[in-house]
């Protein structure tokens, strides 16, 4: 012990030979080991200090209490093997120990606080079993190197042996506290799982007071400007694109407009906003599952919820991605032939046509990253807020790889996890897709047949390669399937060549589409190179009744195959994350699925969901969808659809604020994941709203026009609105109406003053 708590120790005893034997004491105990560390630790100090002094009782029996106990958590890991059903102590109550502690004056002890076991391995990295296998309330002279030291082992036995010496004697209830710290450290060390202690509380640095100051300005542009264009227009008018650009106003007006510019399309809408919440019910599992549950035998297969049919619609979420890629494949083939009208792509028309996606999306991903990097972690603490570490160094370390859109390949083999900004690996994919789609514009120009032969064939080449992938190195796709699905998350889930088909299949649909609504060219000819009005063999225009509902029944059959195909892949007990479905232990999709299976369930699904998006778009695009179509053409999709970029780069954050916040782990219930979807998806509304207002939409109009001919400028490749016909034909005939009106009372009121001919048509063409 050190010389204070030893000298005190000697004076609450008075027992003059302890005292003597404390002196001796004091002289070895600044002497240094072989190692090079003091013979005491402030640890080991605080420990005895509290274990030992009756005045720390009450403040101990706290501390006992908020501690998990170590025997339970030993029994559920050895019972599940999944890492994260044990309990983790009280995070609150510890903190309020330290108030109680420090009223004690001990001359040791000076605070609590929580160090949880499993956060992290020995390694100092992320445990890939995920959650955390118990928590210990320590004094705040604990710290997580400490817990590991052979000297505190050492001190614990002596503590708990049975020739303590009488002057460090512990109290019943210190005995008790010390013996369940031995065992959680135990169980630490049979498990290979490390410490990690505090509230892991960020403190603001440069870079992120910088990232606040540039929000705030936004925030207060946005709000000047708008004030300004209500009580000053005069001076607002001044301002010119500026003005019109950062106006909350204009830019709210034209985001909850009704009003879609491809009519046709509505049903784009639909899938996109509706995708949008499907990644966000799917995320929510994930997270919710990586802090644990505190009941999991009512969550995972073969007895919990999890196992059911309904549960699919969770695992499934992956496929929503593939629907942005179908949506992009599509929309970005079509938008850009009817712009070209027939000229020939030139190096300097590549040049802008890239230049204007980057300029068009990297602002507000960059935003949204800074936000995720600087901003973020300092919104809240706790035992779980560890994990923000991890994640702020990745961006540290690759963050320059998002502005390239090259982070779904450095770090290679790394995963979406490896990455800074997990998710944006979705926008590298989608970037590159768009960056080879003049490769295919190019083939088009010249032949309509061998594009569709070209998507075909690297469909088929990416397939192949993904089966015999997976079924070489053992992919799933499987979720429950522990070390497969991490090699197919890692490897496989976010390159591109394995992720491309379902946007050449959108691209596909773009071309069938032209060939039978061809763009005319702006003198009136409609032999523009592979857009003549020629039909495609096999695909007619107006499909009839029995036709339609053929194929939407074969495209909801598709779907449906794809969401409910792997219910037999979930009824076993979960593989670990060091566990594979075909192990000696039965897990995941082992009892059901061999490695064929796997990798066919891995390879083929995505492609086929894409294959049944398509005939069901081709449907509803013809308004022949019936009900399926009426749902999804509804204006109440609209806006989620607008806002369906900033709602995917925010959600993560909203989710990881709230959950990494928790003291402790989830209770599943049904009713409890649905209310917290619909926060998550709620909030993440509201912040898209505010970003699109301060970074979407004013640097959108800013840059429009700067690469694109202006003539152009209404259609851009990545907007997002569309609709039906009748609507767009019934505004057409309105705005007509409403002009006539304008023009003739302009006209009337211009006879009235004294002004020339030329003078008056001015001002009515003014």
């Amino acid at each position: 012990l050190s010389p204070a708590l030893r000298k005190e120790t000697g004076h609450r005893q008075g027992v003059k030979k302890g005292h003597e034997r404390h002196k001796m004491s004091n002289k070895k105990s600044v002497a240094h080991d072989k190692d090079g560390e003091q013979d005491y630790l402030p640890c080991a100090e605080a420990l005895a200090d509290i274990a030992r002094n009756e005045r720390a009782l009450k403040a101990l029996s706290i501390m006992q209490d908020s501690s998990s106990v170590a025997a339970e958590a030993v029994i559920a890991n050895k019972e599940l093997g999944l890492g994260y059903p044990a309990k983790i102590g009280e995070f609150d109550e510890c903190n309020a120990a330290s108030p109680i502690l420090q009223a004690t004056s001990l001359s040791a002890a000076h605070g609590a606080h929580m160090c949880v076991l499993g956060l992290i391995n020995i390694y100092g990295l992320p445990r890939t079993e995920g959650g955390a296998l118990g928590g210990l309330c320590l004094p705040s002279e604990c710290e997580a190197h400490h817990l590991t030291s052979p000297k505190l082992h050492r001190f614990l036995d002596s503590a708990l042996s049975a020739s303590i010496d009488s002057d460090i004697e512990m109290t019943p209830l210190g005995l008790r506290y010390l013996k369940n710290i031995k065992d959680m450290i135990g169980l630490g060390n049979a498990t290979d799982a490390a410490f990690t202690c505090g509230s892991h509380q960020f403190s603001m640095d440069t870079t992120s007071a910088v990232v606040a100051l540039v929000a705030l300005t936004l925030v207060s542009i946005v709000t000047i400007i708008t004030v300004m264009e209500y009580w000053f227009p005069s001076f607002h008018e001044r301002i010119g694109t500026v003005g019109t650009a950062f106006s909350a106003r204009r830019n709210l007006s034209r985001l909850f407009s009704k009003r879609r510019r491809n009519m046709e399309f509505g049903c784009l809408d639909g899938i996109r906003a509706m995708s949008m919440g499907w990644v966000i019910l799917g995320h929510e599992l994930a997270f919710e599952a990586s802090v644990g549950y505190i009941n999991p035998y009512a969550v995972l297969p073969p007895t919990g919820a999890l196992k059911g049919w309904p549960a699919q619609i969770l695992f499934a979420s992956r496929y929503a991605v593939d629907s942005f890629f179908f949506i992009s494949g599509f929309l970005v083939f079509y938008s850009v032939v009817k712009r070209l009208q027939g000229k020939e792509i030139t190096k300097g028309w590549v040049l802008g046509y890239a230049s204007h996606r980057w300029i068009r999306l990297t602002p507000t991903y960059m935003f949204c990253i800074l936000l995720w990097w600087k901003i973020a972690p300092l919104l809240g603490e706790g035992p779980m807020w560890f994990k923000w570490q991890n994640y702020t160094e990745l961006c540290n370390k690759y963050w320059w790889t998002n502005i390239l859109y090259i982070n779904n390949f450095y770090p290679f083999g790394e995963g979406e996890n490896g990455t800074c900004f997990f998710h944006g690996w979705y926008l590298a994919n989608d970037m590159q897709f768009y960056l080879v789609t003049p490769l295919f514009l190019l083939t088009y120009q010249r032949s309509r047949k061998w594009t569709i032969a070209l998507c075909i064939f690297i469909i088929s080449a990416s397939t192949v390669s993904a089966f015999l992938a997976a079924k070489s190195e053992g992919w799933s796709a499987a979720d429950l399937d522990g070390a497969a699905v991490g090699i197919y998350d890692r490897v496989g889930y976010i390159m591109p060549y394995f992720r491309i088909p379902p946007y050449l299949i959108g691209v596909m649909t773009a071309i069938f589409w032209l060939a039978i609504h061809p763009p005319s060219s702006e003198d009136g000819r409609d032999d523009i190179p592979g857009m003549r009005k020629t039909a495609v063999s096999g695909i007619v225009a107006d499909l009839d009744p029995i036709m339609a509902s053929m194929l939407e029944s074969l495209a909801l059959a598709l779907l449906l195959l794809c969401v409910f195909g792997g219910v037999d892949a979930d009824q076993a007990r979960p593989c670990s994350y060091m566990m594979r479905p075909d192990g000696p232990i039965p897990c995941g999709s082992g009892p059901e699925w061999d490695t064929t299976e796997r990798a066919a369930y891995a390879s083929l699904t995505k492609p086929t969901w894409a294959v049944g998006l398509a005939l069901l778009c081709w449907v509803a695009f013809q308004s022949k969808a019936g009900i399926v179509g009426w749902f999804l053409n509804l204006d109440a999709w609209v806006v989620p659809a607008r806002l369906s970029f900033c709602m995917y780069l925010l959600h993560p954050i909203i989710i990881n604020v709230w959950f990494q916040k928790q003291t402790q782990f989830f209770r599943w219930s049904a009713v409890d994941f649905m209310l917290r979807f619909f926060g998550v998806i709620t909030g993440t509304f509201v912040a898209a709203i505010g970003v699109n207002l301060c970074i979407e939409s004013p640097f959108s109009l800013l840059t429009r026009g700067l690469l694109m001919p202006r003539r152009n400028n209404r259609e851009t490749v990545d907007d997002h609105p569309v609709g039906d016909i009748s609507e767009r034909d019934q505004q057409a005939g309105s705005n007509i109406l409403l002009a006539k009106g304008k023009f003739l009372n302009l006209y009337q009121s211009t006879s009235d003053h004294r002004t020339t001919g030329g003078e008056r048509a001015k001002i009515i063409i003014d």
